[in-house]
């Protein structure tokens, strides 16, 4: 029997508000260039901060010069998941403008090594000087980094790390750093073999793997073990409209252990997750197939879709082909992907 239970649905759709910014814009858009050029950043601050703020008041924004064009334009999510589909979003939205780049996310820039220099607590700091100490995690596809500036040690922790982020997004952009760097120390002594942070590119493009892989991790439940099957490489940032989680729950009559009794039972889930996909559209930017959990007689299949193009209430018809016991669908908004992220650390 399948059930389907109603979706959440995303109660703040964000298309109107982008779309009030980009009537703004048209308006506004040559004010904005020249404060820009004019180096009047009151005026940018005055013109910019409003109408961004009334798409979310989280979301971060700078004018800076473009590689391809002018001038480039970024909304950015500053690093809070929940933002970035939004980000995406309002990018998509974006009008063609021959002198204007729009971007949702910083974007790598090594120039920056060079020419950036921070101010913090009275003190400049040169990002060239920024070095890294670095540890790959094969099994996370994450590369831990230890950061050190020679002035690190007149810094506190909270403006330690904020030059050290700095670094990561010039280095690499933001997406690129929230996908493969890990953890982030930040130390008043320079690390062992560091590297200047302006070469982490070239140790990231060492993780990419050709393909994607499917990994099988092992724990233990309450009720005996469980196993999960998660796909890698995969980090929310790679899909970022994805903002709804569609768990699929099958029940089965678990032998001993809590688990199926063969295979054949897992073979008949997959061939039923496929049909799924298909129905809400094939994998791709609005569909994702994160993997399965199995144990204590459940099944449960993690997927994530666009939850303002896609409703996954037809899957419940799909579900009634699922023979070996109860079947359910839920789904609800989730655009941090909270409900994986133990599958993805």
């Amino acid at each position: 029997m399948a059930i389907f239970r109603r979706k959440t649905r995303v109660t703040d759709d964000p298309r109107p508000a982008i779309a009030r910014f980009w009537a703004w814009w048209t308006e506004h858009r040559d004010d904005v260039l020249a404060a820009f050029e004019e180096k009047r950043s009151d005026d940018l601050i005055e013109l910019l901060r409003p109408p961004v703020a009334a798409i979310d008041p989280s979301l971060n924004w700078e004018v800076s010069p473009s590689a391809a064009k002018r001038f480039m334009l970024v909304v950015s999510s500053g690093g809070k998941a929940e933002l970035r589909g939004l980000a995406e979003r309002w990018m998509l939205a974006a009008p063609d403008d021959p002198e204007v780049e729009f971007a949702p996310v910083r974007r790598a820039d090594p120039a920056l090594f060079d020419s950036v220099v921070m101010k913090v607590d009275d003190y400049d700091i040169e990002l060239r000087e920024l070095v890294a100490g670095t540890r790959v995690d094969p099994q996370r596809s994450r590369l831990d980094v230890v950061i050190h500036h020679p002035l690190f040690p007149l810094l506190d922790k909270e403006h330690r790390l904020s030059v050290a982020f700095h670094g990561l997004d010039a280095a690499l952009g933001e997406d690129e750093a929230e996908r493969w760097i890990g953890e982030v120390e930040v130390a008043a002594d320079p690390p062992l073999d560091a590297i200047p942070v302006s070469m982490l590119g070239t140790v990231v493009d060492q993780l990419r793997p050709s393909d994607d892989v499917w990994a099988l991790l092992r724990g233990s439940g309450r009720k005996g073990p469980i196993v999960a099957l998660v796909r890698r490489p995969l980090d929310r940032v790679e899909r970022p409209l994805a903002d709804t989680h569609v768990a699929l729950v099958l029940d089965y009559p678990p032998g001993s252990d809590g688990m199926p009794p063969d295979d054949s039972l897992l073979d008949d889930a997959e061939q039923l997750v496929q049909q799924v996909i298909a129905e809400l559209g094939g994998e791709g930017p609005q569909v994702v197939h994160v993997g399965r959990v199995t144990g204590e007689g459940k099944i449960v299949v993690h997927l994530y879709v666009d939850g303002l193009e896609v409703d996954p209430a037809p899957v419940g018809a799909v579900l009634q082909q699922w023979t070996h016991g109860t079947a359910a669908v839920q789904s609800r908004p989730d655009p941090g992907w909270k409900a994986v992220a133990p599958l993805l650390r």
